[in-house]
């Protein structure tokens, strides 16, 4: 017997296109499965039909024009788009915490358990920005998690980011050589503030969210300078003047070549705000512009599935993409490069086929691994 009810809005496309065809069976299966009836091959033979049709139908909606299509989903959300922004709160205001006491957060195998850390910049370091999806309680439902335990499951899916990320992308990171990490920047009221993201996102790609400004001055602040803070980690500024003394060109250049942020789906966008707010911390600290270029490009970013379109700016940046991940197609457009595949390209390929060899640096892996599951 199902113990919570569900509605379209709790699957990936179920908001934006809540009576479609595909979104109804799903939802029909899902509850069938909970109330112990499995689906038939048949069943799901017709549900991947009717998959593939809303696919195909989004797909021309966002090649026709994929601003129109945030436009169309901020309406299903019951946003209000003033322009190109949505008129939501955390244009203007801070982000509340889920009851967490520190900035960034480790995985303590042994416990299983997320367990709060001080970044260590005397190592390399690599950062993940945990997907926000996590703490959302509709998506929640689907794993039949109850409201008052979402919380609690999103830090064991953090904890168990950061040990993945590090045992199987991150060499050094066993032996306790390079030091893995998550940064609290989206504790959060995600179940609105998530598709919020993307949404605005697809509207306006240059808007920066306040967490990214946060995340990026706790990161980055340390290795730029010596600067006051505030205890949120934000730095101190008097009369428009940061307060403090920024490092030297080559200590700059040498704290951010240990650096390595990973974003995962939501956690993309973060990571590249972010890194786009130390172009402006670098330029508010006088930095020449020689050595804001090559601050850009002395550390990586790496995406897993992100859920809306982004692209690197003067960051050095891989995305892996799941061709076949509803939650990745529900914000991102991943159609052209399934066409760029059928065209004979690899699976490997540059994010601007235009641009020269010496100064790509951003590359999209695509997968086609099975996409959105209940089970």
């Amino acid at each position: 017997m199902t113990t919570l009810d569900l509605d379209t809005t709790d699957l990936p496309l179920g908001t934006v296109f809540p009576d479609h065809p595909y979104n109804r069976m799903l939802l029909e299966l899902i509850q069938a499965e909970r109330d112990g009836t499995p689906p038939t091959q048949e069943a799901l033979g017709e549900l991947e039909n009717r998959r593939r049709a809303l696919w195909t139908h989004a797909n021309l909606l966002k090649d026709e024009d994929l601003e129109g299509y945030g436009r169309l989903a901020a309406r299903q959300y019951g946003f209000k788009v003033q322009g190109n922004r949505l008129d939501y709160p955390w244009m203007t205001s801070d982000y509340r915490r889920v009851d967490y006491k520190s900035d960034f957060f480790t995985c303590d195998y042994a416990q299983r358990a997320l367990v709060p850390c001080t970044l260590d910049h005397e190592r390399p370091r690599v950062i993940v920005f945990a997907t926000g999806r996590a703490f959302a309680e509709k998506n929640a439902r689907l794993g039949n998690i109850r409201p008052d335990h979402a919380v609690q499951k999103a830090r064991d899916i953090m904890s168990a980011q950061v040990h993945l990320v590090g045992s199987r992308l991150v060499q050094g990171y066993d032996d306790g050589s390079v030091q893995v990490a998550a940064v609290a920047y989206d504790m959060v009221t995600s179940e609105e503030e998530t598709p919020a993201l993307r949404i605005q996102t697809l509207l306006d790609p240059s808007l920066l969210h306040q967490v990214s400004i946060r995340a990026a001055e706790r990161i980055f602040g340390p290795i730029i300078g010596d600067f006051e803070t505030y205890p949120t980690g934000r730095i101190v500024r008097r009369d428009g003047q940061v307060l403090g003394t920024p490092r030297s060109d080559d200590d700059i250049l040498a704290g951010l070549s240990g650096l390595a942020l990973v974003g995962g789906s939501v956690g993309c966008i973060i990571t590249l705000q972010a890194a786009r707010w130390l172009d402006a911390l670098l330029l508010e600290i006088g930095a020449r512009k020689s050595v804001r270029r090559e601050a850009q490009r002395c550390f990586l970013i790496v995406n897993l599935g992100p859920t809306t379109p982004i692209r690197a700016a003067a960051s050095n940046l891989l995305s892996v993409i799941n061709l076949q991940d509803e939650f990745v197609f529900a914000g991102n457009h991943t159609a052209p490069y399934e066409r760029r595949i059928a065209a004979g390209e690899q699976r490997l390929m540059p994010g601007d086929p235009q641009a020269e060899p010496t100064e790509r640096n951003e590359w999209i892996a695509a997968i086609d691994a099975q996409g959105t599951s209940w089970r």
